[in-house]
């Protein structure tokens, strides 16, 4: 139902334009006599539509003056703020009657003599028509309310831009220059750049969409503060005409002044990365999962006599790993490990081999280099030359300096018996015996819990001799220590370096060892030795010829020969 506030002032005219009113069944009359009594209803409660008269009508030729007309009762309302929507019903001279909604401007002329009921059925049509547009008006303004307070409430600045005239802005993006909001519109868009030419810069690069869809127009460009410092931003546009930004449109524009300093600060740290890569005396060296070279730094180039167009895109093995070891084995499995194990151990030490031929000890460690889902895509290895040369006899083997201390800390390992026992191990590896490949296992330190912890499963060959005849140290027993390690069993060394016993097997429950794939029964069972006694372990594989060093449960070293 619509309610009508009617002003009456006791005219046929104003008695037929009530008539149809009350008759149209959706209108609700509260009707006064003067603009007086209108404002006392109006103090307590609010209507839908105002209609009333223009001027008080003359009476067998006499004029009356009321307390207000029509268009000072009017006038009064707005200068109150109140903005209900008003009729008027005014005479234009002898003939016409003109009903005016004030707010639209509509106007509907009716005859003044005859019969006017008939066309004061528009005034119906009228009053139902103010009513829907103030009904819309509001929802209008309710939206656009909670438009605003949702544009002022987000952290992103929003602008609104039309032939270079910033007509409006968000608080977000005052506050973001410092400004009040009444302190940009209305204003040139060129006061907030630094320039005519870098404004220019920013509309030619929002002229270029950045993805072949289309999409939101975003250029990156400094927005002037109100203190004249700059503030990185990026900015997106949705524009009036996509032909030509200048034009105006919406603009989000967003602070990017952290992601640029961390940007900035990336980029000096890659700078640094990239120096200290070429410049550090270490060999390192990108691959993918297939081993082929991805980079390696000025140092390895050098270090290996290549230049970079003639390995970057080649497989390591064939380059600097070779095909087969000194004893015959093929390496290239191993160069997989490199891949698949990235992670796996420490260290892994592997013969490798300069463009000339020579062959070289190196000690690497890898770390995987993977993608957002976690999959390996590159594995990065920073190696070291570990490789011992000897001078009297040539002799070339894998230098302990660098790394034995590892080894020996936190046990009762002298360095020089753990030295003998890891290079009689390289040659077991390298050489076999009489042809063959041999598997064996070296236990060393903490000697008295590693023998409570294992037993006897064949003749001890050292049991009964003199302790000087079972130090490792000694050179004229490395040919028998070889000579038993073709058989079963692992051999106990003391940390002082007397062997002290030969073919032990290892009883420690290995259900709690955690090892890469192709560790055998051997590996898991040294591994639980060492994560329950202080011992260290070394185990030569028989098939590959590796060397795996243990100590503390887990892979120390790994060692390609």
């Amino acid at each position: 139902m619509i309610t009508v506030l009617f002003v009456d002032d006791n005219s046929d005219l104003m008695a037929h334009a009530r008539s149809v009113l009350e008759k149209s069944g959706e209108i609700r009359l509260d009707i006064v006599h003067s603009t007086k009594q209108a404002l006392e209803k109006l103090k307590a409660r609010i209507f839908d539509v105002i209609v009333c008269y223009e001027q008080v009508a003359e009476v067998n030729g006499i004029e009356f003056v009321s307390d207000m007309n029509g268009i000072e009762f009017l006038k009064y309302l707005k200068s109150q703020g109140n903005a209900t929507p008003f009729i008027i019903l005014a005479r234009r001279g002898k003939d016409k009657v003109v009903i005016a909604e004030v707010i639209a401007g509509t106007e509907l002329l009716l005859p003044r003599t005859g019969d006017a009921r008939p066309q004061l059925m528009d005034l119906v049509m009228l009053v139902k028509q103010t009513m829907l547009r103030r009904k819309a008006d509001r929802e209008i303004k309710a939206q656009n309310e909670q438009l605003s307070a949702i544009l002022s409430a987000t952290h992103l600045g929003i602008f609104q831009m039309r032939n270079h005239v910033l007509e409006w802005v968000n608080r977000p993006f005052a506050e973001m220059l410092g400004f009040d909001e009444n302190q940009l519109v209305g204003k040139d868009i060129r006061m907030i750049f630094r320039s005519h030419e870098e404004y220019e810069q920013a509309l030619r690069d929002l002229q270029v969409p950045r993805d072949s869809r289309g999409g939101a127009l975003v250029a990156d460009c400094d927005l002037l503060g109100k203190d004249k410092t700059p503030v990185p931003c990026q900015v997106r546009v949705q524009p009036i005409d996509p032909r030509d930004v200048s034009k105006g449109g919406t603009f989000v524009a967003t602070d990017i002044s952290e992601r640029k300093k961390l940007a900035d600060a990336l980029k000096e740290s890659e700078a640094k990365y990239r120096e200290m890569m070429q410049n550090t005396q270490s060999i390192i060296l990108r691959i993918d999962t297939q081993g082929d070279i991805v980079f390696l730094n000025t140092y390895a180039l050098a270090f290996f006599d290549y230049a970079a167009e003639e390995v970057i895109g080649k497989n390591v093995v064939g380059t600097i790993i070779p095909q087969k070891t000194r004893s015959g084995h093929d390496l290239s499995m191993m160069a997989n490990d490199l891949g698949f194990n990235a992670e796996g151990y420490a260290i892994n030490v592997m013969e490798n081999v300069r463009r000339n031929g020579d062959r070289i000890w190196i000690a690497w460690i890898n770390k995987a280099i993977r993608d957002e889902e976690g999959r390996i895509v590159e594995v990065l290895c920073i190696g070291n030359d570990i490789t011992d040369r000897r001078r009297e006899s040539g002799e070339v083997r894998i230098s302990t300096d660098t790394w034995k201390d590892q080894v020996v800390s936190d046990t009762d390992i002298r360095e020089d018996v753990f030295d003998a026992v890891f290079h009689i191990c390289t040659e077991i590896s390298v050489e076999g015996r009489e042809g063959k490949a041999v598997g064996t296992t070296f236990l060393l330190g903490d000697a008295d819990n590693v023998m409570s912890k294992s037993r006897q499963i064949m003749l001890n060959s050292f049991e009964g001799h003199p302790p000087e005849m079972r130090v490792v140290t000694n050179p004229d027993l490395k040919e028998n220590i070889k000579e038993f390690a073709q058989l079963d069993g692992a051999f106990v060394v003391t940390g002082d370096g007397c062997i002290t016993a030969s073919g032990r097997y290892i009883t420690v429950d290995t259900s709690g060892v955690t090892l890469p794939k192709g560790m055998g029964t051997r590996h898991n069972s040294v591994a639980a030795m060492t994560s329950v006694t202080k011992s260290v372990g070394i185990v030569v594989s028989q098939s590959g010829g590796g060397i795996t060093l243990f100590k503390n449960g887990q892979i120390l070293k790994k060692i390609s020969l």
